[in-house]
């Protein structure tokens, strides 16, 4: 019984597979359909393989890791192996900086640094005197504005003065 239900199979797994060739254009038309059910037993105990014959069923997705996050105990390394690569890879290709190279760019780049904040410090310090020579500036013209206002002042009252005897006579 066994061996007669596998060759039922194979066979309804062969003749449903066309073979198809490129001088065929493929339609509906050309597609076998599968072969119906022999006999009442046979097909009572195909049915747990295969519910509806006519019917195409899709592989099942293989399961995947989550990409969630990925939660690391505290007492975990945090740094990764060193890791070895052959010669052809591109990493092992790449020059690598010694301790020597890297000390002399952070002392010349804290130099540069330096440089940098000593000449914005003395662009400050300019600025400061220019405003402070501005603010010197702008107090004498105060001053100088306020003694021309006075100056008016006088010169116009006086004039009133002498305006006014004259228009009595």
């Amino acid at each position: 019984m066994e061996s007669t239900r596998d060759q039922s199979t194979d066979l309804y797994q062969a003749s449903f597979v066309p073979s198809i060739t490129e001088s065929e254009p493929i339609s509906s038309d050309t597609l076998p359909t599968p072969p119906a059910s022999q006999s009442t037993s046979n097909a009572s105990t195909d049915t747990d393989e295969v519910s509806t014959p006519n019917k195409l069923t899709r592989p099942r997705i293989t399961q995947r890791k989550s990409s969630g996050t990925m939660i690391i105990p505290r007492d975990a390394p945090t740094e990764a192996p060193p890791q070895e690569f052959s010669p052809d890879d591109a990493r092992a290709m790449s020059p690598r900086r010694t301790s020597e190279e890297t000390d002399q760019m952070l002392v010349s780049a804290r130099l540069s640094i330096e440089k940098r904040a000593q000449d914005m410090q003395s662009g400050l310090a300019a600025i400061a005197s220019q405003i402070e020579t501005v603010a010197k500036n702008c107090e004498s013209l105060d001053r100088q504005n306020q003694a021309l206002q006075d100056a008016i002042g006088d010169m116009t009252r006086t004039l009133s003065r002498e305006s006014l005897p004259s228009r009595k006579k």
